[in-house]
């Protein structure tokens, strides 16, 4: 994987620049036409930190970078009301994996939305409410019933195979001929002759076990298709739930401790494609990132891939699993990042991905890597792509039939998610200041409302320092 050769001294002087020319590296070398801003001008010089964003809003690139900034935080108005800024809802969180769905939810509480809602198990929500009174918390299903109807499942299977193997034994041990010709003698005899000769088999002990275990096979089988309906009652049910809110959210994240019960896999690649088709954001994480690489759902993650509100947020063994399926499915050399979802790389340096567009975030972040930091980002990165979805309808043109509109769309979403990134980076810093080797995911978790206000902040001022330097040169 050309991930692997990723320097952290890469240079980035330019912004968002296409595959072709990154000379089979991901450093950006230059950039295109292709790429330009909506009216033509070339794009902005690449930031790396967030301080260089602040630095182009004084610069000489200060209306470019504006068209972004100002596409970041939804404004603080006297009329806002409850869900003006975000409504998320987290599908995740197992018997095991309480802490994982926590942290997200918390993480886009803290980061300033309004309204977070858990889709987890019931042997989790318990927990989860506890942890917070501020999450509005859901059991969609019981594990252990999920597991009854596994195990159900399971006994049947093996019960059928040794009947199977029985059958192939038993079958092998008879006169192949006689039994070819009874079979045709059933096949073409009339109702009498058919009783005569059904009697006759009946003497013969073996062909009658035969029929008993053929009957049996039947009937295993017959058990077997209708605890396989009961197990697509209880996937239905759970799909169900979560749909039912979506035109009421502006993000939905899948992943953060969902755990790899093959059911809830079948209810979360149910909850994934209904989201794409109602054209919702979607953030995948952690074992949503695990399910998209197995063979079974290869279909769904070519579904993903080509999905341009979705945000992946692998780390480096999530990404290699992830380009592995990609490359069987699509041919050697295919990867993930390369259509139109964006994937976040989590790692030192953070790299975001758009199909052939990345941005890198090199900011500063502390030396302790503690658990469920990756929860935190994706919650945070949930928090800005709600936002995104708020600020992108109030600002879409009725008319965009040169596609520039949605070009700048996307890039904003990338934008977006490198922002969520330097505000975790930011509050993994000072996490670790403040706690050094005792830091936690919970003091991460706490410190992004004050790193965004900071970020938010610092856009301000700089933004009303511009302001009035231009009124003062504008005086006679």
């Amino acid at each position: 994987s050309l991930r692997r050769s990723l320097s952290p001294l890469a240079s980035f002087p330019a912004y968002l620049a296409p595959k072709s020319e990154r000379k089979h590296s991901f450093r950006l070398m230059s950039s295109n036409s292709a790429i330009n801003n909506a009216d033509g001008r070339p794009p902005p010089s690449l930031p790396a930190t967030w301080s260089d964003v602040i630095t182009n809003i004084n610069g000489n690139q200060q209306q470019q970078w504006n068209s972004f900034t100002n596409n970041l935080f939804p404004p603080l108005t006297p009329s806002s009301h409850k869900g003006s800024h975000g409504r998320i809802a987290i599908f995740g969180g197992s018997e095991k994996y309480a802490g994982a769905p926590y942290y997200a939810a918390q993480s886009a509480l803290h980061a300033g939305i309004d309204l977070a809602t858990v889709f987890c198990a019931k042997e989790a929500s318990v927990p989860i409410k506890c942890y917070s009174p501020e999450l509005m918390v859901q059991g969609v299903y019981s594990v252990e019933e999920l597991d009854t109807l596994l195990d159900e499942e399971r006994v049947l299977l093996e019960a059928l195979e040794q009947c199977k193997q029985s059958n192939d034994l038993m079958t092998n041990e008879m006169n192949e001929m006689d039994l070819l010709q009874t079979m045709e003698k059933l096949e073409h005899s009339n109702e009498k002759q058919n009783i005569l000769i059904q009697s006759e088999l009946k003497k013969d002990d073996q062909m009658e076990l035969l029929v008993e275990r053929l009957e049996k096979m039947k009937h295993l089988e017959e058990e077997l298709q209708i605890l396989r309906e009961r197990q697509q009652v209880s996937v239905v049910s759970i799909v169900h739930t979560i749909t039912s809110t979506f035109p009421t959210l502006h993000a939905l994240c899948i992943g953060p401790g969902l755990g790899r019960h093959p059911l809830v896999f079948s209810a979360a690649e149910k909850v994934i494609r209904k989201a794409i088709e109602s054209n919702l954001t979607l953030v995948l994480d952690a074992d949503a990132l695990f399910m998209l690489s197995l063979k079974e759902y290869r279909s769904l993650l070519g579904e993903v891939r080509g999905y341009d509100r979705c945000v992946l947020t692998p780390n480096l063994m999530e990404m290699r699993r992830l380009d592995e399926a990609t490359s069987q499915e699509m041919g050697m050399g295919e990867s993930v990042a390369e259509y139109g979802t964006i994937v976040v790389q989590k790692g030192h340096i953070d790299t975001i991905t758009h199909g052939c567009h990345t941005m890198q975030c090199k900011e500063e972040g502390g030396l302790k890597r503690s658990g469920g930091i990756g929860d935190v980002l994706a919650g945070t990165i949930t928090a800005f792509m709600a936002w995104n979805a708020i600020l992108e309808k109030d600002n879409t043109p009725n008319d965009d039939s040169d596609g520039k509109a949605v070009n700048r769309q996307h890039l904003q979403r990338v934008f977006a998610s490198w922002a969520a990134c330097c505000a975790v980076k930011k509050g993994t810093r000072i996490s670790f200041q403040k706690k050094r080797r005792a830091m936690s995911a919970l003091d991460v978790s706490g410190n992004i409302g004050e790193v965004l206000g900071s970020m938010e902040g610092g856009l301000e001022l700089e933004l009303r320092s511009d302001q009035v330097q231009n009124l003062t040169n504008d005086m006679p």
